[in-house]
């Protein structure tokens, strides 16, 4: 009895996954949930010879099988070359997340601050010093801090004739209530929300369209 249970719930969370804002809804996961809880609806019906439903959760299992070991192909293939010459054709843009938590800072200076640390940025004003970096390197010279924040990037070198790459990203964002925060570099753009917001936020952009990497 638990193994049919077990097997349903498994198919609802996958179903879930993708209808409701806020769970985790990446692709692979939700085919993983797919392909367990088919398997396990398959085995019971084989047990209790339950031949069409055996037939049908082993149709809904294969599929499952299929489409996650092309994606893993597919994800394996993405390297940063490829999303380079996808952002250069505004097509196929890969986001991807940087791990580390992030603080958003103004500064009275930049004193002791490790500038060739990975994800500094400064930014200086007639008006202001500000700082993003990891959330364990704030200076003592801060003056206000906004902690709690997670980035992800626009892989590969945008092309400084590119335009409207950044406005489609913060407008599907704010469709789904997600404040940004964005951070421009020579390469490429980098968007920051806040942590609890970065899980529905990767969900949003992947429903979208946008690779994952």
């Amino acid at each position: 009895m638990l193994v049919p249970l077990f097997g349903f719930l498994l198919l609802l969370m996958a179903f879930a996954s993708r209808q409701l804002p806020g769970l985790p809804g990446s692709s692979r996961a939700n085919l993983i949930l797919n392909l367990v809880g088919a398997s396990l609806l398959a085995v019971d019906a084989l047990a209790n010879r339950q031949w069409a439903l055996f037939a049908l959760e082993c149709g809904w299992a294969l599929v499952a099988l299929y489409a996650f070991t092309r994606s893993h192909s597919k994800s394996k293939s993405l390297t940063t070359k490829n999303c380079s010459s996808a952002t250069r054709q505004g097509q196929g843009i890969c986001i991807q997340p940087i791990e580390a938590e992030l603080t958003v800072c103004k500064v009275a200076n930049y004193t002791g601050v490790d500038l060739n640390s990975p994800y500094v940025f400064t930014g200086r004003t007639d008006q202001e010093a500000s700082l993003v970096c990891p959330a364990n390197m704030v200076p003592s010279q801060t003056l206000e801090r906004s902690d709690g924040w997670r980035a992800f990037r626009i892989q590969g070198i945008l092309d400084f004739s590119l335009i409207g790459i950044l406005a489609p990203i913060a407008t599907i964002l704010a469709d789904k209530g997600i404040g940004i925060f964005a951070v421009s570099t020579y390469n490429t753009d980098y968007v920051l929300t806040k942590a609890d917001d970065f899980p529905a936020a990767l969900d949003a952009l992947d429903k979208s369209g946008y690779t994952i990497i």
